[in-house]
């Protein structure tokens, strides 16, 4: 008998045991305890505690009470994202190689141009074979139906306190859309060469060009037209004018966000013959800061004796461009 009831006793205790810690929550409605558990649960327990304090100010009796079962089922803080390893920042942030600081550079000098300028290593073979110094610029803008480009040049070298190359050069075009295919065009340029193919050069011409292809990603113009060449063959002579024909292409390809290939090759063909090829290919680097490295082939068939008919040039350089 006594066995039964030790038994009996026993299971009581151990059914009775997992109320013993919800019977501390009698203390409060159970209005109030389902609030508290909804509030721990929804949003990581986020406005916990401000439910507590809200509960806290409608019932300021049962305070202690409150109190002691939110902290029972306080839920646990969520632990805080470790901060992400901060950035390096670019060394040209905050300068005017930044792209920030290049638009602001830009909108004070000759705002709504696009404007480009380069510094760079050359090595020359033909007529001149030597490393040089050269730089040069492009500005560029389209106004309505007209798109006009400014771009000049200077290259340069010394050996051994003596000048052995100077060449320079400067060029607009303007071109004025009749369609969103096509187009005229002018073009003058003026160039001198003291140790080239020619000593000085006035080149114009007119056109009219067609837009093969123009998208985001290719852009490929071709354009044909008469031509005008006055010519200094060396420096004591005199100018001598040709009437030629022209033809000339302009492709460009964004290859990526950070790199473009752009190939110009022009001819004018008459009296005289002249080709050129112009390829440059630009990646960027930082900010408004490219890399640049290009290469051009410079034919007149009708140089000078003495003088080689093809020069090839070749640079590796810095664009910045705002």
């Amino acid at each position: 008998m006594t066995t039964n009831i030790c038994k009996t006793a026993l299971a009581v205790g151990l059914f009775c045991l997992p109320m013993f810690p919800i019977s501390s929550y009698a203390d409060v409605s159970p209005e109030q305890f389902n609030l508290l558990m909804v509030a721990s649960k929804k949003d990581g327990g986020k406005d916990f505690q401000t439910l507590v304090e809200l509960l806290v100010s409608a019932n300021p009796d049962d305070e202690a009470e409150i109190r002691n079962v939110a902290a029972q089922i306080m839920p646990q803080p969520a632990p805080e994202p470790e901060p992400a390893p901060a950035a390096s920042p670019s060394p040209v942030e905050g300068t005017i190689f930044s792209d920030r600081g290049a638009e602001q550079f830009s909108q004070a000098f000759l705002p709504g141009w696009d404007k480009s300028i380069e510094v760079n290593g050359l090595f020359t073979t033909g007529n001149t074979q030597q490393k040089s110094f050269g730089t040069a610029a492009k500005l560029h803008r389209e106004s309505g139906p007209y798109q006009q480009t400014i771009a000049t040049y200077f290259d340069y070298n010394t050996s051994n306190g003596v000048t052995n190359k100077r060449r320079y050069g400067v060029s607009f075009k303007n071109d004025y859309s009749i369609s969103d295919i096509s187009y005229i065009t002018g073009f003058a340029s003026f160039e001198g060469d003291s140790y080239g193919a020619f000593n000085k050069r006035l080149t114009m011409n007119a056109g009219y060009g067609l837009r093969v292809f123009d998208n985001d990603t290719y852009k490929w113009n071709v354009e044909a037209g008469p031509a005008v060449l006055m010519t200094k063959p060396i420096a004591t002579d005199g100018y001598e004018t040709d009437i030629t024909g022209y033809a000339s292409s302009l492709f460009t390809w964004n290859v990526n966000d950070r790199s473009d290939f752009e190939n110009e090759s022009k001819i004018f063909m008459g009296s005289k013959l002249v080709v050129e090829n112009k390829a440059a290919y630009t990646m960027k680097v930082s900010g408004a800061l490219s890399g640049k490295l290009s290469f051009d082939v410079l034919y007149n068939r009708d140089a000078p004796v003495g003088r080689k008919k093809t020069d090839t040039i070749t640079r590796i350089g810095v664009l910045y461009d705002f």
